[in-house]
């Protein structure tokens, strides 16, 4: 879990977010159960995320965004 938290810390704080991103442990579970740790689905959704938190104003990705965000496709039924 330590490497993923580190890549996903990693790729957060390379967006162009204005405002510091702190996500909690409920945060980093949430997003690995959805990305199921793969790398570019992690990618995928802190960009998705990212483009969210700007178009919002408030420049930072929250615990609360991370909570409510839906993949655009079922990852099971794309490879079925």
């Amino acid at each position: 879990m330590r490497g993923f938290e580190t890549l996903v810390a990693s790729i957060v704080r390379n967006t162009p977010l204005h405002r510091p991103s702190v996500l909690t442990p409920a945060s980093m579970r949430r997003i690995l159960q959805i990305t199921e740790g793969i790398t570019a689905n992690i990618f995928h959704m802190i960009n998705d995320l990212a483009i969210a938190a700007i178009v919002s104003g408030h420049e930072q990705i929250t615990d609360e965004m991370i909570e409510q965000w839906q993949p655009e496709f079922d990852v099971e039924a794309a490879f079925a």
